[in-house]
């Protein structure tokens, strides 16, 4: 097939997918727990002036590498200190993977219809969807390994040094957003599709000394100089506790099953999941070059992070890369004839209408959103699949199922996301809570984005003393990780000694720690002042 794809393209693929995740980026609030502590930590660095040692609340904090905290440090410089702004980088590296797959997959299929599916399943994929407006590391580790993997595989396959040393280049860039994940599970996946390839000689063109030297060049100034600053605190609470202790101890023990990502898998891939997992069944036996090495990618970082300790739903989102061409791969083939194929066409529309009644029974719980178009997208959509399936049209049903997905990611961002992120943001609660004159403390957990919002650093309280025993429930994960909160925090029994200051004493309990705290030895010390819907501000009464 005649290559037309031109830079022209792939600047107007870049610009419309930019366009797409930056769609209502304004009316999202920073979330806790985890969006803040990003969004915060950059503030920090652009008003501290410190572009190089992470820090939180005032203090060294060696959670992440620096990577992420320069890009929403830079949007924040360029749009202010935004919502927008914080979310940009998300967004930006979103659009920039969705060129890079495209390219890619041109490049070693030689086929425009593949490379563009690929890029509209990859940018419609549920969980892309959500990760490419989100305030995490996830989209630029993406963003790294993309090219780390794809440049990797032309190296091998074809033997060209300039492509394993650019692998290199992007696994240093991963490895200062995300730490030694970003070269070690790559390594690792290619060192396995070498196996499976029956391939050994092409294990020594995995380490071209050009490569290794890049990687060093790019990957050492900052870690060398986190070193010389910083000394043992910052090789012990980087490497050991946000690295060594995730791997072997679990931080949220409850997901900690075997099956976590093979329930997750076929969610986040939606709408795309049936002819994803077609593919895989279809061609497990073939012995195709670039099709083992998608299905290494794909399932090798599965098992990776199974048999780690901590599991999060982001940990396999790289996944979704090798997934979109593997769909795209299946629905290319499935389409050449002019034959109808209504078999097939179910493995589109089932998914499809699957999604789409679940994001009509998520609009029940925001009545007040106005979802009169989010509704007629839907019913339109599902009668035209509907329809494509009497009539066994798979590209008709695809090119639907991609548009739908898109129409309904922005009714979704006008009206419902907006909704669901301030019940997990501060944004809504802050003013309030800092207009009261007094001492500012948080109930149990400490919601990070009050300070993002208010510059005020209020100080985490801890019960420890309870009426009823059976309210307190120990944590089943390792104490370790309670040394990844670095707000001030106090225990109650030290609180109590200084609490009738002469200051009036206000405390935040969230909706979550409502039951706990109406079992608080000290509860009856407080009234309260104001409801919110995540949770209810009290004041300390105090005697006279």
């Amino acid at each position: 097939m005649k290559l037309t794809l031109s830079r022209k393209n792939y600047f107007f693929l870049f610009l419309f997918s930019l366009l797409f995740f930056t769609w209502g980026n304004q009316w999202l609030p920073v979330t806790d727990p985890v969006e803040s502590n990003y969004a915060l930590t950059a503030q920090e660095m652009v008003r501290s002036g410190n572009w190089i040692s992470p820090q939180i609340y005032g203090i060294f904090w060696y959670d992440k590498p620096i990577m992420v905290y320069w890009m929403i440090s830079l949007s924040y410089v360029l749009f202010g200190m935004t919502d927008f702004a914080v979310r940009f980088p998300a967004a930006l590296c979103g659009a920039a993977s969705v060129t890079l797959v495209c390219w890619y997959v041109r490049r070693i299929v030689k086929n425009d219809r593949i490379a563009l599916w690929s890029a509209v399943m990859l940018a419609t994929m549920l969980e892309y969807w959500v990760i490419s407006h989100a305030v995490i590391t996830d989209s630029l580790l993406f963003l790294f390994t993309v090219p780390t993997l794809f440049s990797a595989y032309i190296g091998l396959y074809e033997n060209s040094r300039r492509h394993m040393t650019a692998a290199y280049g992007a696994a240093a860039l991963a490895c200062l957003t995300k730490g030694p994940v970003g070269l070690v599970l790559p390594g690792l996946l290619l060192l396995l599709w070498c196996g499976v390839m029956r391939s050994p000689r092409w294990i020594p063109r995995c380490f071209p000394w050009q490569g290794i030297l890049l990687f060093l060049v790019l990957s050492l100034p900052w870690y060398g100089t986190m070193y010389a600053v910083h000394g043992m605190p910052f090789v012990e609470e980087f490497l050991g506790l946000h690295n060594f202790v995730r791997a072997t101890s679990s931080e949220h023990p409850e997901q900690d099953v075997w099956y976590f990502y093979l329930l997750l898998l076929p969610i986040s891939f939606l709408p795309w999941t049936g002819v994803v997992f077609r593919e895989m069944a279809v061609r497990f036996k073939s012995r195709d070059p670039f099709f083992l090495f998608l299905m290494v990618w794909c399932w090798g970082t599965v098992f990776f992070y199974t048999v780690m300790a901590t599991k999060y739903v982001t940990y396999t989102y790289i996944t979704l890369a090798p997934a979109a061409v593997l769909g795209a791969l299946s629905l290319c083939r499935l389409t050449e004839g002019t034959e109808p194929r209504r078999r097939e066409t179910v493995l589109l529309t089932v998914p499809a209408v699957l999604m789409m009644a679940v994001w009509t029974a998520a609009t029940f719980r925001f009545p007040d959103g106005n979802w009169e178009f989010f509704y007629a997208i839907a019913a339109y959509t599902v009668f035209r699949l509907l329809w494509w399936l009497r009539k066994g049209s798979l590209i008709q049903t695809a090119r639907l199922t991609a548009l739908s997905a898109a129409a309904i990611s922005v009714c979704l961002i006008a009206e419902g996301f907006p909704s669901f992120m301030h019940l997990r943001s501060s944004v809504d609660m802050a003013p309030v809570f800092l207009s009261k004159p007094g001492l500012h403390y948080f109930y149990k957990d400490y919601e990070t984005s009050y300070t993002y919002y208010t510059g005020e650093t209020a100080v985490r309280l801890l019960p420890t003393a309870f009426s009823m025993t059976q309210s307190s429930q120990p944590e089943d994960r390792s104490p370790l990780w309670n040394e990844k909160y670095v707000m001030p925090s106090v225990s109650d029994s030290e609180w109590i000694q200084t609490a009738h200051v002469s200051a009036p004493v206000y405390l935040y309990v969230s909706r979550g720690n409502e039951k706990l705290f109406e079992c608080w030895s000290y509860r009856s010390l407080f009234v309260k002042t104001d409801q919110f819907t995540d949770g209810s501000i009290y004041q300390m009464v105090k005697n006279e």
